[in-house]
């Protein structure tokens, strides 16, 4: 017995070598080496990948994070702000599914090795690469495409088994050949001895003789008979076979991928905003009677996230419900119900939110939605009418005492802030919100909405200084992606210089309202600052311990304090530096101290310790008087004499006629320019902006419609300044028109200034500058402009010392404009290198050129030409390897420059197909620094085309092509 299994055994391994060797067509496999072929796919490479891939969507989930503030995404991992980080998994996945397909094309498992690729490059979201995959897998795998391979193959298999068949009879026909004629030569002499035999027994009457042997023998053309008789039979069998539905996968079952991947094409064209194609694909799905229960169910989704996507919300409702029906998973169907609650919310339908997010709670998702069920819940049973305000903020309450809620407290504040809103309530919405900021935590979410929603309460109130500090921090935790953050980045703009303005008014108006104090007021005041100074000492040791304790932060770190504004001055209430000092005072007597739970508890030996030796210092300082010595330097900068009096007045002056201009020009705020203009006009008669003001309320009231006062201010204008340019348009309003086109020539003229400069033309440029101000008058608008262009033009015409005399002229010239800026950082560059002259022609930006679809290197330019390149080489490998791998991109070195001392060390990383996948790198090495080199090596990383990398070569720096870059790559 045992001798037969092991015989056994080692004919069936012989014939498993046998059905592995490699098949020239399908055709050629036998039914052994199908299921090799198919067993091996499946549970070798494809498993392996598929694993890797549910991995992938496993971390991307976790990388994201909800913010229930905003309509939830459908798929959490298409959220995920960094999927390059997965692309080492994914492209391990895609390189065992590749090694599956090329050892087993003809197996069953092919077309999914085709999808999971598609799967694979749509979540590293490469749109493109992922359209292509499923293109070619729903082309090359569609059921008239498999069919027909099908049909192909079985009559390949047909026909071999004829040729097969026929090769066996034509042997045994070799052999019968001879035979044949001698067999039936001696029948043929038998059967006329039989037939003479026969006559003879008739005759005497005697039992005819028994047939002879020879006679029974069949003659080859019965034989040939016979078998064309048994070939018929046999054909008939096979054509029953054919029409008989082949449904026999074998031990494996397998389900074809095509609609899995008409549904991910289709999902692609949606990210690739190609929505008639998406549109299509699904169709195609719907329509068809075959389409599985499962793929259908899949369906309603991607139709939900279609209407989503084009933001037809309403349109994606009835999808979402057939969704939930159709999911299998919980937590996927309480997404859809809850993301329906949202689009209810978002339509003013409190009764439909309410529904759907009971809906979510009851399918008992993780506690965050849980929470947040809750907490839409009782916001939503006001709205609809099913309870009052009052029992919304008595629900609330009850979540902000539950502990388990502890970590959910600034959204319950949000909450009750919108509650106070729906009421007219602002300063209790205020109140909350700054709650909501105190409590929160890790959610960045959340803090981004607080911080919006009161810096749009400041704005509507017209309280801009507030206003533009909160859209600061707003824009610090707002993602870019957001939709909203141009419309934050624009308001923080423009609310920038007009806060400022504000505080320069609000500053001056407190040292001259201090600089008519009585000498006890002052004093009393000095007092009262001293001790709020040392209260802030205070806070400040109260935040680093609990910093250390892993607390909160305190209200004035938390609330607006990253915007606050960069105004010198150093009068308490504005000066930064004296909380700075008090910090470093603190830590030259306590030191550092180590970051340790808990430290300020009873318990630790050394606390109460350190609390009392803090009080006692502060003691030591304070003092019920104060020296004048010390009242002179609290107020250091309040006006004493008359001038400094008078100069805090003008800086006034010019912040309410900036404020005014603002109002109007940034904010189209009219009444707020009116009155600032009015109060400038009413405060300080005569003013230096008294004309300008003037002509201002002439348009602003002009504008209107309001003619009366519009005539009041223009006779203002012709009365006391009879021969301005502002009387002579109102006189002539042709004269208008005569100052337009002077504008125009002056822009016209600078336009051909800078275009002489920027192609080389250096002398140009240097005598068209200097003669702007005799040709426009010295007061042109553009005129330091002028002053810098010439400047620039000097420093290429005389070298670097004419060039350092004419920059620090313009500094001189014109104080508080972008060119005095300009001007004094490219001194700080001379200081560092002359390679910032201008220089010959090929140093300006228009050397490069703009070619976003030509072949792209990145490359990478270390700052210190003593960096191991080498080593840095081996970590951009490893980082190629771990993010890239599927690119094959090669990396080679050189430096950049001729002087041994100062020529920098630079990696070229080649190459990418056009602007777009380079910058892809770009972004991606942004995301994921700490695998890249490290920050301390200090390097640049420029995506550059072949063209430009080689203009940088030839200029030897990255100077010019940094400004180009940051123009054209970063804009």
């Amino acid at each position: 017995m045992k001798r037969i299994i092991k015989a056994s055994l080692a004919l069936a391994i012989l014939s498993i070598i046998s059905a592995c060797t490699t098949q020239k067509s399908r055709s050629d496999m036998s039914a052994l080496g199908e299921l090799y072929h198919n067993t091996t796919a499946h549970y070798n490479g494809y498993f392996n990948a598929e694993e890797l891939l549910a991995a992938s969507i496993e971390s991307l989930n976790q990388q994201h994070q909800d913010n229930y503030t905003k309509l939830l995404p459908m798929y959490e991992y298409v959220a995920a702000e960094n999927p390059q980080s997965e692309a080492p998994g994914l492209d391990e996945a895609i390189k065992k599914v590749t090694v599956v397909v090329n050892l087993h094309r003809y197996s069953k498992w092919t077309d999914d090795c085709y999808l999971l690729v598609g799967k694979a490059q749509y979540l590293k979201q490469d749109y493109e690469a992922a359209e292509e995959t499923f293109r070619y897998m729903v082309s090359e795998y569609s059921p008239e495409k498999m069919k027909e391979r099908e049909k192909v193959s079985k009559q390949d298999k047909k026909v071999k088994k004829k040729k097969k068949k026929k090769k066996s009879r034509r042997g045994k026909k070799g052999k019968k050949k001879g035979k044949s004629t001698k067999l039936d030569k001696e029948k043929e002499r038998a059967l006329k001895q039989y037939k003479k035999a026969v006559k003879k027994a008739k005759k005497k009457g005697a039992k005819a003789p028994p047939r002879p042997d020879i006679l029974k023998r069949k003659s080859e053309a019965e034989e040939q008979a016979e078998e064309k008789m048994a070939a018929a039979e046999e054909k008939k069998e096979e054509e029953a076979k054919e029409d008989k539905p082949d449904n026999d996968d074998g031990l494996l079952k397998h389900r074809p991928a095509y609609q899995e991947g008409l549904l991910w094409l289709a999902r692609t064209m949606i990210e690739r905003d190609n929505y008639d194609a998406a549109i299509a694909y699904m169709a195609e799905l719907e329509n068809d009677r075959n389409t599985y229960s499962g793929i259908r169910g899949q369906l309603e989704a991607v139709k939900a996230y279609y209407h989503i996507h084009r933001q037809d919300y309403v349109q994606a409702l009835p999808a979402l419900e057939n969704a939930i029906e159709s999911e299998k998973d919980k937590n996927q169907r309480a997404r859809y119900a809850f993301i329906m609650a949202q689009i209810f919310q978002m339509n003013g339908n409190a009764t439909g939110a309410y529904a759907s997010f009971q809906q979510a709670l009851k399918l008992k998702p993780g506690y965050e939605m849980e929470f947040n069920c809750k907490l839409n819940m009782a916001q939503n049973a006001w709205a609809s009418g099913s309870g009052s305000a009052y029992e919304a903020r008595e629900n609330l309450a009850k979540l902000l005492k539950d502990p388990k809620n502890a970590d959910y407290k600034d959204q319950i504040y949000f909450a009750l802030a919108q509650i106070a809103l729906k009421n007219g309530e602002r300063d209790e919405a205020i109140t909350n919100l700054e709650l909501s900021l105190l409590h929160s935590r890790q959610n960045q979410a959340q803090r981004a909405e607080s911080y919006l929603t009161l810096a749009d309460l400041y704005y509507e109130a017209e309280d801009y200084v507030p206003a533009k500090n909160y859209y600061d921090s707003t824009l610090q935790v707002l993602t870019a992606t957001d939709s909203r953050y141009l419309r934050v980045q624009n308001l923080s703009s423009n609310l920038t210089e007009i806060a400022a303005n504000i505080q320069v008014i609000e500053l001056q108006d407190s040292l001259l309202r201090i600089s008519r104090m009585s000498e006890s007021e002052r004093e009393e005041l000095a007092m009262s600052i001293k001790k709020e100074q040392d209260e802030l000492r205070r806070q400040q040791i109260a935040a680093k311990a609990g910093a250390a304790a892993g607390l909160p932060a305190t209200p004035r770190r938390a609330i607006g304090g990253a915007g606050a504004l960069q105004q010198e001055s150093s009068f308490f209430a504005y000066d930064d530096r004296a909380l700075k000092r008090g910090r470093r005072e603190f830590e030259r007597k306590w030191d550092n101290r180590p970051l340790e739970d808990n430290w300020r508890r009873s318990s630790r030996r050394d606390a109460s310790a350190f609390e009392q030796a803090a009080e006692e210092e502060f003691a030591s300082r304070s003092s019920d008087v104060l020296t004048e010595e010390e009242v002179s330097k609290l107020l250091g900068n309040v006006p004493k004499t008359e001038g400094e009096i008078a100069a805090a007045n003008l800086k006034i002056q010019e912040a309410m006629y900036n404020l005014g201009s603002l109002y109007r020009e940034r904010l189209q705020n009219l009444p707020k320019a009116i009155e600032m203009f009015e109060t400038l006009d009413r405060r300080y008669p005569s003013n230096n902006y008294e004309l300008d003001s003037w002509y201002q309320l002439y348009i602003i009231y002009n504008g209107m419609g309001n003619k009366p006062r519009a005539e009041e201010y223009a006779n203002k204008i012709l009365e006391k300044y009879q021969n301005s340019k502002y009387a002579m348009v109102i006189r002539n309003p042709a004269y208008a028109e005569e100052l337009a086109q002077e504008n125009r020539l002056l822009n016209e003229y600078y336009d051909a200034t800078y275009s002489a400069f920027t192609t080389g033309n250096y002398r140009v440029a240097y005598d068209k500058s200097v003669s702007a101000k005799e040709k426009f008058g010295a007061a042109n608008p553009y005129q330091p402009k002028f002053a810098l262009l010439a400047a620039m033009s000097t420093g290429s015409l005389e070298g670097k010392e004419a060039y350092v005399s004419a920059l620090q002229e313009v500094i001189a010239r014109y104080p508080d404009t972008d060119e005095q800026r300009r001007a004094r950082e490219i001194l700080r560059l001379l200081g560092e290198s002359a390679a910032s002259l201008p220089g010959g022609a090929k140093e300006e930006i228009e050397q490069f050129k703009v070619e976003d679809d030509a072949l792209h290197y990145v490359i990478v330019v270390f700052k210190n030409n003593e960096s191991d390149l080498n080593k840095n080489k081996v970590t951009v490998s490893d980082y190629n390897e771990k993010y890239h791998k599927l690119d094959r991109l090669r990396i080679s070195n050189i430096y950049l420059g001729t002087d041994a001392d100062s020529r920098l060390p630079i990696l070229v990383l080649r190459r990418f197909k056009d602007k777009a996948e380079a910058m892809k790198y770009y972004t991606g090495v942004q995301k994921n620094q700490s695998d890249f080199i490290p920050s301390a090596e200090g390097y640049e990383l420029f995506p550059v085309t072949q063209n430009n990398y080689r203009e940088i070569l030839k200029e030897k720096s990255v100077e010019n092509y940094r400004a180009f870059f940051q123009l054209n790559y970063l804009k």
